[in-house]
């Protein structure tokens, strides 16, 4: 009698068809991580957490990542090879971390997510090791009894992380579980429904209606989706609601992969690459704005709009192609701008920040987020500032001077002990001449208001307008940060600055197009007094940038005005240029090689905002 073959539930990033090769090397290499140390399955694994400098790695050895690659072949050979090597860290896992009150345990041993990354992989392992004839009853019991420790707890509410994306792969391991056994014990078939329940009321509490995942991270959501997609392709979720409102997700996500075909770094985002090829995209996504997305446009479709807004979500995407290589998805023009604060979840003091890419490059970037190094001890100076970790180029990449937004008197914006105020988008609207205008508004350190407006006419030019004022009429120093691609080289001219764009006949300029902002040095790779001029792609990896600003001093009252333009000369009307003091009406003249350009802004109390623009 043939049996059934196991398959092992995918929800995690290991593409099937590596799947072989990369077990094969697990087995004979060892399980390596990023830039963390190698494990040989064949000795000790390292269970206990030896520094905080690891707590990362000691929660992926703790979710048995090394065994995904493992089961994955498994599931798809059957060659017990690969599954032998998991059951024996499996069982050496339940033998050291049953008994909770073992002294000197790790804690992220049974740390809320990593229960439930456990909890599927080990459901498999019991399931596929029996069907194989590699359990003894005596060992079969044993993970039993583990699996019904794990829904223990699973079960209590308490430890459910509902509100950020912890839940899902909790949720994940109970419906794994449940699924394979809820027949055979009460307790998975407590687990089943559980999890579907449980499932349905994460979906509304962390995404809104636009689709966008409210932990402030392109690539959080990008990892949510791809753990329901999974359940979805794998059977674990077939409820109709569910799977619809995924295509929604996905095409939400769909607009924040960059023209080089990267996500956009915002928060705790690592700059990771979306790319695939046509039938890998095909495969994977579901929807054509996905598939054209990281397929670079060769299959899929392009959106018919050119902007989207997610209001509820709090971020603005603006991508056009290029007009003289509108087929060439690498040459479009690319804007994003996060406006939102959710919950202290992955929120970095970046409030209203923005990046940019344009004729085949990145140009103003956000300088990502490093890793989760070095815990911060509470109560502590780091901890009072919102900082959960305490590794120096962390807490840089978490700051506000790291970000293309403002700074005040040096500080970063507010994360503990202030209520989020969710999203800060307030207006936007696409003219005739192409322009686009979005209106961000929010308050900082409780008497600051502060107003936004990115003008910005793709594969020309961007605005950015900050107005701000302290309702207690206090003075403060306030700079406009901008942050360079690591590739780009800056140059201080006058009163503003020069960068050369690879691809690009004309270079980049910045200028102020108002006369208080004084322009201030380049910043680049610096450690003291602070870090400054630094951009990390990846966990752990931390490279040199160009940073600058324009700075204002002592005003309770202020207002910023920065034009980028591609051009080979370029002059402001600071004469003419002004925008009043409410903040409500703004006109500047700026003049290059294509003529004299002038832009007006109007944001009424009430209504649509108005943008006119000529050149002459």
């Amino acid at each position: 009698m043939v049996m059934p073959k196991i398959v092992y539930e995918d929800i995690s990033n290991v593409d099937r068809t590596k799947a072989v090769a990369s077990a094969t090397e697990i087995i004979g290499k060892g399980w390596a991580r990023r830039n963390y140390p190698s494990i040989s399955l064949k000795d000790p694994i390292p269970w206990s957490l030896r520094n905080q400098q690891e707590r990362s790695w000691n929660f992926y050895i703790h979710c048995w990542d090394m065994l995904d690659s493992l089961l994955k072949a498994y599931s798809e050979t059957e060659e017990q090879h690969f599954l032998r090597p998991a059951i024996h860290v499996a069982e050496d896992w339940a033998e050291k971390h049953s008994d909770l009150s073992q002294p000197d345990m790790s804690p992220l041993a049974w740390y809320d997510m990593a229960v439930g990354l456990r909890a599927y992989r080990l459901a498999y392992i019991i399931d596929a090791g029996k069907a194989a004839g590699l359990l003894d009853p005596n060992l079969r019991d044993k993970f039993m009894a583990s699996l019904e420790q794990h829904q223990a707890y699973l079960a209590d509410d308490k430890n459910i992380l509902f509100h950020n994306n912890h839940g899902y792969y909790q949720v994940a391991g109970q419906l794994a579980m449940g699924r394979r056994f809820a027949g055979e014990l009460p307790a998975m078939a407590q687990a089943l429904e559980q999890g579907r329940e449980r499932l349905k009321v994460m979906l509304a509490q962390q995404f809104g209606k636009d689709g966008i995942h409210r932990e402030h991270s392109p690539d959080y959501h990008r990892m949510v989706y791809d753990t329901l997609k999974a359940m979805i392709d794998s059977g674990l979720v077939e409820d109709a609601d569910t799977i619809a409102f995924a295509e929604t997700i996905e095409r939400a996500l769909s607009w924040f992969v960059l023209p080089n075909q990267h996500i956009v770094n915002f928060g705790d985002s690592d700059y990771r690459l979306m790319r695939r090829k046509p039938d890998e995209a095909e495969r994977k996504w579901r929807t054509p704005e996905m598939r054209y997305a990281v397929s670079g446009g060769k299959v899929g479709q392009l959106p018919a709009e050119h902007v989207a807004v997610f209001p509820e979500g709090g971020y603005v995407a603006v991508r056009t192609p290029a007009p003289n290589a509108p087929q060439d998805f690498s040459k479009s023009s690319y804007l994003a701008q996060m406006a939102a604060f959710h919950s202290r979840t992955h929120k970095q003091a970046d409030d209203l920040s923005f990046i940019w890419s344009d004729r085949g490059s990145d140009l103003l970037v956000d300088a990502g987020r490093y890793g989760y190094l070095g815990k911060a001890e509470q109560g502590s100076e780091l901890w009072l500032d919102g900082h959960w970790y305490s590794d120096p180029n962390r807490v840089y990449c978490e700051s506000t001077r790291a970000h293309n937004t403002l700074e005040f008197d040096g500080k970063n914006y507010p994360r503990k002990g202030v209520k989020p105020y969710g999203s800060a988008l307030r207006r936007w609207v696409r003219d005739a001449s192409g322009i686009v205008v979005v209106e961000t508004e929010c308050k900082h350190f409780r008497t600051l208001r502060r107003v936004r407006m990115l003008v910005f006419l793709p594969g020309k030019w961007l605005v950015a307008v900050d107005w701000f004022h302290d309702n207690a009429q206090q003075l403060h120093d306030a700079k406009q940060w901008f942050h360079l691609a690591p590739q780009l080289q800056l140059l201080l001219q006058g009163g503003g600055y020069l960068v050369s764009v690879p691809g690009s006949i004309e270079p980049l300029r910045a200028i102020s197009l108002l006369q208080g902002p004084f322009a201030s040095r380049p910043y680049l790779s610096e450690k003291k007094p602070v870090m400054q001029g630094w951009w990390s792609a990846k966990e752990r990896d931390i490279v040199p940038s160009y940073a600058f600003c324009y700075e204002l001093s002592r005003v309770s009252t202020g207002v910023f005005a920065t034009l980028f333009s591609f051009s080979n000369s370029l002059a402001t009307d600071t004469t003419w240029n002004k925008m009043n003091v409410s903040g409500r009406k703004a006109q500047f003249r700026w003049k290059d090689e294509t003529g004299t350009h002038e832009l007006r802004l109007e944001r009424p109390e009430s209504g649509d905002l108005g943008v006119s623009y000529s050149v002459r």
